[in-house]
């Protein structure tokens, strides 16, 4: 058995707005955050045969945060 895993990261769902927003944005690539269609095709990714070597791994979907 294999088990993979998606972390989205900081999505933009729609939710209200509180004080730390902008500064999650302008930690991430580009200062904004992921779009839902970004973690929707990483998460329908490991069922396809280029991802069939893949196995065992968290795969990140955060948009290169500065850390």
């Amino acid at each position: 058995m294999t088990v993979d895993a998606v972390d989205p990261g900081p999505v933009d769902s729609g939710c209200p707005r509180g004080d730390d927003y902008d500064a999650v944005a302008a930690c991430l690539a580009g200062g904004c955050r992921g779009m839902p269609g970004d973690p929707a095709r990483l998460v329908a990714w490991p069922a396809t045969d280029e991802a069939a070597r893949v196995s065992g791994r968290v795969v990140d979907s955060e948009g290169g945060p500065g850390r």
